[in-house]
This record gives C-alpha cells, sequence and structure tokens, in this order.
C-alpha cells in the first residue's frame, strides 16, 4: 500500500486519435460529456465521463461544447 503514497515519475502515454461525444448534459455548474476515445496505441476508452465547466468555456473562449472538449483533450489548431 505504500507503494501508492511515494511520488511516480511519469511519461507520458499515448496520444489521442479521435474521439466521439455519445451524450452532453447540462448541470448547474456546465456540462457533462461522455466519449468513446481512440487511442493511437489501438486502445480504446469507452463511455469516458468529462465535465466541462462554463468557466472553461468562457477560458476556450468558445460556448460550442465540442470546442471545448477538442481544447481540453489537446486537440489545438
Amino acid at each position: 500500500m505504500a507503494d501508492f503514497l511515494d511520488p511516480i515519475e511519469y511519461e507520458t502515454g499515448t496520444t489521442i486519435r479521435t474521439f466521439n461525444i455519445i451524450n452532453t448534459s447540462v448541470n448547474e455548474e456546465g456540462y457533462e460529456v461522455l466519449l468513446d476515445i481512440d487511442l493511437d496505441s489501438g486502445y480504446d476508452l469507452e463511455n469516458v465521463k468529462m465535465k466541462i465547466s462554463f468557466e472553461d468555456l468562457q477560458a476556450y473562449e468558445t460556448k460550442d461544447v465540442h470546442e471545448a472538449v477538442k481544447y481540453a483533450l489537446g486537440f489545438f489548431e
């Protein structure tokens, strides 16, 4: 159990190839987005829940949830 308390040095992992928004719901803090993510390693992440706050939307200078998810996942133009 002590292994979990010790700091661990990680290197960055694989990149995200694509993502699909399955569902979006709004709440008092922002949006809850359900995603399927395809990783460059060949693995898939299904039903990943992401929270995007209204403050995040302002910081990304968009009102479009899809654009905010792109920025949050590191897809910049």
